[in-house]
């Protein structure tokens, strides 16, 4: 789609919301579940000034506001989030190393290296609200995991449509892609490895789904085609692509993320 498009996908998507019960019952949850919501929260809570300030130099007013609307959508998600920690009883959190490291590898560098920061973590969130979709009985949770779902499916193949202008074709960017989903997929595996168990996952559960989430968004970048991502099956159905090659085990990249969370943490 055109950034004319996208922006009125945007517009229509903030009208079709799904209602949440919010009066469900609300069951147990394991307090691991309720740190790692929280961590997510804060990650979807940015208020984005200096990426609306860069889509505005590209000269797209339609890209713009489509990047206007879509940073309300994360906000969104924040809202909901927020209500669901709210129901829980659960803290939410002003900071935390993960979100601090995250927001700090996306203003190292230009517009369109941190689009593709903010790219890996919209694959990340795909498997890790599968997860917690598949995790909970609380109807309520799992609306607005249905909600994410489908608005993160999207910001999925939004930003490869972007990123293809800039890397499609490029045998280089495919290295640079890869090497970014390996830090990024590890600290959150890393860090959210006890939820993840808790809710009837494992870190490298989580580590292989999302490689395979990856690699049809790597090739939707580097070709152009529509990434398709599946709720029913919970993975991409498009682009058709083998595994995107992964570093070493998955013992080795947990072990890389263990390092990564250390230095994140003294360097806040």
């Amino acid at each position: 789609m055109n950034s004319a498009e996208w922006r009125a996908y945007y517009r229509q998507n903030r009208l079709d919301r799904l209602p949440v019960a919010w009066d469900a019952p609300v069951g147990a949850v394991a307090r691991a579940v309720r740190v790692s919501v929280a961590r997510f929260q804060l990650g979807e809570s940015s208020e984005g000034r200096r990426l609306r300030a860069l889509a505005w130099r590209t000269g797209d007013a339609a890209y713009a506001e489509a990047i206007e609307l879509f940073i309300r959508e994360e906000q969104e998600h924040a809202r909901l989030l927020g209500t669901v920690l709210d129901r829980w009883e659960a803290r939410q959190l002003r900071r935390h190393w993960s979100d601090w490291l995250f927001r700090r590898c996306r203003h190292l560098l230009g517009f369109y290296e941190e689009i593709a920061v903010l790219l890996m973590a919209e694959i990340v969130a795909l498997k890790y609200y599968s997860v917690l979709w598949n995790g909970t009985r609380d109807a309520a949770v799992q609306r607005v995991c249905e909600q994410m779902l489908h608005d993160e499916k999207f910001h999925v193949r939004f930003h490869c449509e972007y990123l293809h202008h800039r890397f499609g074709g490029r045998r280089w960017a495919g290295r640079l892609l890869t090497a970014m989903f390996a830090g990024a997929s590890a600290v959150v595996a890393w860090n959210h490895r006890a939820a993840l168990v808790a809710l009837g996952s494992s870190a490298e559960d989580f580590l292989d789904d999302s490689w395979r989430n990856f690699a049809a968004a790597r090739q939707a970048i580097l070709t152009g085609e529509a990434f398709v991502w599946s709720r029913a099956t919970q993975q991409a159905e498009a682009p058709a692509v083998l595994p995107a090659t992964r570093p070493a085990t998955w013992a080795e990249i947990l072990d890389f993320a263990r390092t990564v969370a250390q230095c994140g943490w003294r360097a806040r």
